[in-house]
């Protein structure tokens, strides 16, 4: 089923891109000061979004795994 991994990994993307995107114009407009404290927020996001992908991906090896084991019988 390539249609669901694609729209994931598209999703994920755009995720990544955004966080990126919004990184980006936060730094341009806080302070020295902050950077440290947004840096290590945005980290966090990034730790729990690639988290999440792990756990998707997880289930779907778990799922073609299981259906390759029906085809088998």
């Amino acid at each position: 089923m390539p249609g669901p991994d694609l729209a994931q990994y598209g999703i994920a993307f755009f995720t990544v891109a955004g966080l990126i995107f919004l990184v980006a114009q936060w730094f341009k407009h806080k302070s020295d000061q902050e950077l440290a404290e947004v840096v290590q927020n945005n980290t966090k996001a990034l730790e729990q979004l690639t988290t999440l992908i792990q756990v998707a991906l997880a289930r779907q090896e778990a799922k073609i795994d299981e259906l390759l084991e029906r085809a088998r019988r």
